[in-house]
């Protein structure tokens, strides 16, 4: 047995090429893995952040092949050819825009008329954030071959539901990352953030419009009233018109601290180990990366009541919910969270929630040895 992956991997930078080497290393422990990198993710003119690549010190015990370039057709045939020529039984291919579905589909419809490879597509996503053109029809042509789709949340389960057989659907979940939540002191992280020691309630991650930092950033003067020492600390790359944040951090309030950057793995760590809570204002969402990363940091999260985050955050355990949209609510759960969290015990709440996201766990469920059941 010879697993693929297909997908950006190091160095591209952000949480799909982190939960490529996540899933990659917990397979690898019992099969031999190889890794189909890209060449380049995105042209340039189509990228809105600065920087698609970051360098990681981290060697893999696995090979990784950079050979496809998305964009361009010339490497698609040649990515299906090094598929087969590495003699992958299984291939799980990464999905999350319909930008790659062309490029998928061609090397899907190679290696099936080449080959016998089983092929699944591990979805984030199968509605999107941002609109695309002909999407539904490019993804239902894009999963119209494979063996199977695999989803991390009920949300895209039901989203698949409406593409393909609901045989093919095989739901799992999406995993908590495998870090070291003890590697900074929190003296060590405010030093390095240069960052006052002080109650924080963190936002974090890229900054695009249907994530809602606007709903927080509206709800500030709110906790303000009832709590005039939280300083809310804003980290994250802006991927849309600064206009619509900037009267909100252009130091209109001297207690939001605003980071216009990418937040790299390495000050991730940061950043967690001086929020006391991360709040998660989206409007919409399939699942939640960043929240599992913050229950890797044993972070409680307050989040919008939607499909995609709401079964991923247990009232009065592990976080809040607050009614999408609503900024209000939003202010009135950050000022519970103060009031109430000497009370609740979130760390060992979210420790034991922990234990049903493991990728050992994720592992054992991938249809690799075996097929459980499919989603009905």
């Amino acid at each position: 047995m010879v697993l693929g992956i297909l997908g950006p991997a190091s160095p591209f930078r952000g949480g799909i090429s982190q939960f490529l080497h996540n899933l990659a290393d917990s397979l690898s422990s019992q099969n031999e893995v190889i890794v189909f990198n890209f060449i380049h993710q995105y042209p340039r003119i189509l990228f809105p952040g600065k920087n698609q690549t970051e360098l990681l010190d981290k060697k893999h015990n696995y090979p990784i092949y950079r050979v496809l370039t998305p964009y361009n057709p010339l490497t698609w045939e040649k990515t299906a050819k090094s598929i087969i020529n590495h003699k992958i039984t299984h291939l799980i291919i990464k999905f999350w825009i319909p930008f790659f579905c062309p490029a998928y589909t061609y090397i899907i419809d190679y290696l099936k008329k080449h080959t016998n490879i089983k092929i699944s597509v591990l979805c984030h996503n199968i509605e999107f954030h941002e609109k695309w053109f002909f999407a539904e029809c490019l993804v239902k042509r894009m999963l119209r071959s494979v063996d199977e789709v695999i989803v991390l949340s009920e949300n895209v389960a039901a989203q698949a539901e409406k593409l393909v057989l609901k045989k093919k659907i095989i739901k799992l979940f999406h995993p908590i990352y495998d870090v070291d939540i003890f590697k900074y002191h929190r003296d060590e992280s405010l030093q390095f953030l240069q960052l006052p020691d002080k109650p924080t309630v963190l936002f974090v991650g890229y900054i695009k419009p249907y994530k809602g930092l606007d709903i927080l950033l509206q709800s500030i003067p709110v906790v303000h009233q009832t709590n005039p020492e939280i300083l809310f600390v804003v980290a994250g790359e802006i991927y849309a018109k600064i206009n619509k944040y900037k009267d909100f951090l252009d130091h209109r309030y001297p207690h939001i601290i605003f980071r216009n950057q990418y937040i790299s793995l390495e000050e991730i760590p940061h950043y967690l180990n001086i929020a006391d809570v991360v709040v998660v204002p989206y409007r919409t969402a399939s699942q939640s990366g960043i929240v599992q990363i913050e229950y890797s940091y044993l972070k409680p999260i307050i989040a919008s009541n939607i499909p995609g985050l709401q079964e991923m955050v247990i009232e009065n355990q592990t976080g809040f919910l607050f009614q999408s949209e609503d900024e209000k609510d939003l202010a009135e759960k950050i000022i519970r969270f103060f009031a109430e969290k000497g009370n609740i015990d979130f760390k060992s709440n979210i420790k034991e929630n922990n234990k049903n996201y493991s990728w050992e766990k994720f592992a054992s469920q991938l249809s690799i040895s075996h097929h459980p059941k499919p989603y009905l």
